[in-house]
């Protein structure tokens, strides 16, 4: 059995709890509700009788939760269901014992940086935890969040009266920081990072320190003042997120944590990935109220 966490980045959404258990896996990014997946010989192949090699993939299994059970989705019955159950089976066997374990230690040390004209990293774009995968292109640009998330306003912009709508598109904001990220970065790279938090350029070998990594992902000292609190607005907003991120100092943490109280239900979701807490007071705050704000909207509903 293999238990990895894995970044969801461009945007950042989390770290992704994976474990895996012969011809099946199973991964969370909230700690509660898992997706099973179980590899099996694609069905286009089941009737061939040539010598090509059978491709195998991974299909969806079902839904797992410790209070519910398994929840099974519909498999196309021209797979080996018997097979596959008991690849399923065997995994979801192992699965409660794994809670405890949570969050599990990062796996993605090769990662795909937007970088300056000297070389140092501005944005993280992608990362992996295989080499051979550490290759190509793997995204045009860096993305501050998704096409359809809108909430991101940032205080410092619209008290320089840049509107968080403007009359184009819902996340200007957004936007803005998209383009300070372009305009900055020159290059893009993949950089192996080390046990000591250094990274080793793959294309020439060159060694960066590890203080020339942010640790939030996004660089925060801009030239341009504006910029500077438009990114520590941006990590705000992230908060909950960021904090699923493993060694962080614990000052940067704790801001963190305060920050996050402005997004209690994202914290509530979240917190079983919290590899570690500051203030379990904060924690606890916000997960009354997204309680309470979850029970106001449920008797508003009715």
């Amino acid at each position: 059995m293999r238990r990895y966490a894995l970044r969801q980045l461009n945007p950042f959404d989390g770290v992704l709890q994976v474990v895996e258990s012969g011809q099946a896996r199973a991964f969370t990014a909230n700690g509660v509700l898992w997706r099973v997946q179980v590899q099996a010989e694609r069905p286009e192949h089941t009737w061939r009788s040539d010598d090509h090699r059978p491709l195998r993939q991974y299909f969806n299994w079902g839904l797992w939760s410790a209070e519910r059970g398994m929840q099974r989705v519909t498999a196309n019955p021209i797979l080996d269901i018997g097979a596959m159950q008991q690849a399923a089976d065997a995994l979801i066997a192992v699965l409660p014992e794994q809670l405890t374990a949570l969050p599990f230690a990062l796996a993605d040390r090769f990662e795909y940086w937007a970088c300056d004209h000297r070389g140092r990293p501005v944005a993280l774009i992608a990362s992996t935890a295989e080499a051979d995968f550490a290759c190509g292109s793997p995204a045009p640009a860096w993305c501050a969040t998704a096409h359809a998330e809108h909430g991101f306003v940032s205080p410092a912009l619209l008290a320089a009266g840049e509107p968080a709508h403007d009359g184009f598109s819902p996340r200007a904001h957004a936007q803005r920081l998209e383009s300070a990220v372009r305009h900055q970065a020159q290059d893009r790279c993949w950089i192996e990072r080390l046990d000591d938090g250094s990274g080793r350029r793959l294309r020439d070998g060159v060694r960066l320190p590890a203080a020339a990594f942010p640790p939030l992902g996004l660089r925060n000292d801009w030239h341009d003042p504006l910029l500077s609190h438009l990114a520590a607005d941006y990590h705000t907003w992230l908060a909950p997120l960021l904090l699923t991120l493993p060694d962080l100092d614990r000052s940067t943490r704790a801001r963190l944590e305060r920050a996050a109280l402005e997004r209690p239900t994202l914290v509530a979701n979240l917190f079983r990935l919290y590899p570690e807490v500051i203030d379990a007071d904060i924690v606890t705050r916000a997960r009354v109220e997204a309680r309470l704000r979850r029970a106001h909207a449920s008797s508003t509903a009715d």
